[in-house]
């Protein structure tokens, strides 16, 4: 596969999944210590993943949980927040300044600050109370984030009695690795074939709904506007039809990521009226995807299964438009 490192890429799994036991055991000592709440703070991509980490637990249990963006946060506040709460962090570089002013903010409330990072030498990583190194680039640092989010996650819900099947998830989440590469393969040819009908448009709209929603927002935001430089705009499916729908014609390029909670005839239904008027829709459905797990476990991984597909498509599109991945004009290069 093209600009694909599969020796790189099953190190990003493995290091993550090297985590877990350490996950484990911290959420069992914050667990006897009490915390009345979960704030997962994030900006840009880490918020966008926090979001599906919310909306999972929203199905399995009462314990409150807020996905909150960092920046507003430390502005605004939230009268949910207490020294009681939780609070968790991701940051690739560790450095992200609206994340380590969101740590500062929080340790100086007296919460307990917990961070998945990349490097160990860095703010965010040395501020937090507890800490998780370990190392991804762009390419595949959702993964790496999701596999751990899912067993800090999973084993706060075990021990609030939210999660029995903890024990069988995190078996069957160590085989990942290989389904997630077939999961690239298969979906290789789609993202040649629209890379290329697609080097040259100017605007998509991505749309998801449920569990994959924080992904079209992810997608949209930080990989095609950032990353391309193509205006795009992510919609909530259940969104679309108060709206949206006013700007799709027949030459609007739609891309429509699929789960598979109960949101997913929202998604229906988009589809159902924008294929009588467009002719450029891409559907990528976790659905096709073979995974080693139980499938009630599935609609959980959906957000990860989506971001693997996804990087097909980006790495065939940064090549049909000699438009580099890792080429910005203004992100992190000062100024604002």
């Amino acid at each position: 596969m093209y600009h694909f490192n599969e020796k790189r890429f099953i190190k990003v799994i493995d290091d993550a999944l090297g985590n877990v036991s350490k996950i484990e055991k911290t959420v069992d000592v914050l667990f006897e210590k009490g915390f009345k709440n979960l704030f997962l703070i994030g900006v840009g991509g880490t918020y966008s993943h926090f979001l599906p980490i919310q909306f999972i637990s929203g199905q399995l249990s009462e314990l409150p949980v807020h996905a909150v963006q960092a920046a507003e946060f430390v502005l605004q506040g939230n009268k949910q927040f207490s020294a009681d709460s939780l609070c968790v962090f991701c940051s690739r570089s560790g450095d992200t300044r609206e994340i380590v002013d969101a740590v500062q903010y929080c340790n100086n409330a007296g919460a307990t600050t917990l961070a998945f990072v990349c490097h160990a030498d860095t703010p965010v990583c040395m501020e937090s109370t507890h800490h998780f190194v370990s190392f991804a680039e762009d390419d595949h640092l959702a993964e790496c984030f999701y596999l751990q989010l899912y067993a800090f996650l999973f084993r706060v819900l075990m021990r609030f009695g939210d999660f029995p099947k903890y024990e069988t998830f995190v078996e069957q989440i160590h085989g990942i690795t290989p389904y997630l590469i077939k999961a690239k393969e298969q979906t290789e040819a789609m993202a040649i074939e629209l890379a290329s009908k697609h080097k040259n448009t100017d605007y998509h709209m991505v749309i998801g709904s449920g569990a994959v929603w924080g992904e079209a927002y992810d997608y949209a935001m930080c990989i095609l506007e950032e990353m391309q430089w193509i205006k795009t705009k992510s919609i909530h499916a259940g969104e679309y039809f108060h709206g949206t729908l006013e700007l799709t014609d027949e030459d609007t390029s739609m891309i429509l990521l699929y789960g598979e909670d109960s949101t997913r005839p929202l998604m229906d239904r988009v589809y159902d009226f924008a294929s009588k008027i467009t002719k450029h829709i891409a559907i990528f459905d976790t659905k096709k995807v073979e995974l080693p797990v139980d499938e009630d476990f599935r609609p959980f991984l959906s957000p990860m299964v989506i971001y693997t597909m996804l990087e097909r498509f980006s790495c065939h599109l940064e090549k049909e438009r000699k438009h580099p991945l890792t080429q910005r004009r203004y992100y992190r290069k000062g100024g604002y």
